[in-house]
């Protein structure tokens, strides 16, 4: 072979070892991973908000705790509770009372309230029916239009008590709706008062007392209920109230006792007493109020338990307790 074929023959086996190596390393090497998979996580499960991870020391899901079994939702709240049978009475009494028509609208909202009122144009139907009561039989001024108040002359002789009396209100109510900071009054002085009797009423499935002029609501109020559904139901009569009531349980020893006026006295400011040891009483526990707490009583934040009692007469105002 001549040294031209030997040169040939040695450049074409390199050409050949050169090939068949890039093919070796091309198939040996290897592979890179595929890139990962883009999963989009829907908006709802965020809550609206794009978070990142825990903070240290933040609850994750897997320690949120235990989730419902059934998977069910959680009860409704006030908010997505349905506005109730009395909805279309609400939005006319609702216009109404936007329209500065109080005295019509307190008797549309009252009738709204009666039939079934709930969620937020529940809420709205009691602040508004609250307002109207202030406006006309609470303020000192006797609205025209209002058939519940009534112009009255002091004569010779005349106590607030009596005057009480004779419109079937207490006179605590009277000092209330005029102003007056005493039981002082003088003859021809002219006074403000209110036709009662006022009665009470209680939903048990609201947990909310109403005060009630007739045909319409002075106010409604929450209330905490007895456990175990151990608020006794049906119409009663105020038998007697209390300012600063002592706390004398039955069937406790006597350490559970407390002095009248006592901080830690669970009845509160006030006791209105509807027969067989139940009432209507104030608390130092605000929280409970809303839920079943008691051994059968009702209860009331101190302020709203204040106002009720100047409502009542004892042997004359009912309360009617229901479902």
């Amino acid at each position: 072979m001549t040294n031209l074929g030997r040169v040939v023959v040695t450049v074409f086996a390199a050409l050949v070892l050169v090939t068949v190596t890039a093919v070796a390393v091309h198939f040996l090497k290897k592979p890179k991973p595929p890139p990962p998979a883009i999963v989009e996580t829907p908006v709802g499960d965020l809550g609206g908000d794009q978070a990142g991870p825990a903070a240290a020391g933040e609850e994750t899901a897997d320690d949120a705790g235990p989730q419902r079994a059934d998977d069910q939702p959680e009860p409704p709240t006030d908010d997505q509770e349905p506005a109730g049978p009395g909805e279309a009475l609400a939005d006319e009494g609702l216009a109404l009372f936007n329209k500065g028509r109080l005295v019509e609208a307190q008797k549309q909202l009252s009738r709204a309230l009666r039939a079934g009122v709930a969620g937020p144009k529940g809420r709205a139907v009691r602040d508004a029916l609250s307002r109207c009561a202030d406006a006309l039989q609470l303020a000192p001024r006797r609205h025209p239009a209002d058939t519940y108040a009534r112009s009255y002359e002091v004569v010779p002789g005349d106590t607030l008590t009596a005057i009480g009396q004779k419109f079937l209100v207490p006179y605590q109510l009277i000092m209330r709706v005029n102003r007056l900071e005493s039981t002082r009054i003088i003859a021809g002085q002219t006074l403000k008062a209110i036709q009662g009797p006022i009665h009470l009423e209680i939903v048990k499935s609201r947990y909310e007392l109403r005060a009630w002029l007739d045909e319409v609501c002075l106010g409604a109020y929450p209330v905490g209920l007895g456990i175990e559904n151990s608020t006794p139901e049906g119409t009663f009569v105020v038998e007697q109230k209390i300012v600063n009531p002592p706390y004398q349980p039955q069937h406790k020893p006597r350490s559970e006792f407390r002095d009248a006026g006592a901080p830690d006295n669970p009845l509160g400011s006030r006791w209105i007493d509807i027969g067989n040891h139940y009432g209507i009483h104030g608390t130092i526990e605000p929280s409970s109020i809303g839920g079943p707490v008691s051994e059968g009583c009702i209860r009331m934040h101190n302020r709203d338990v204040e106002e009720v009692y100047d409502f009542v007469v004892p042997g004359v105002s009912k309360v009617e307790i229901r479902p």
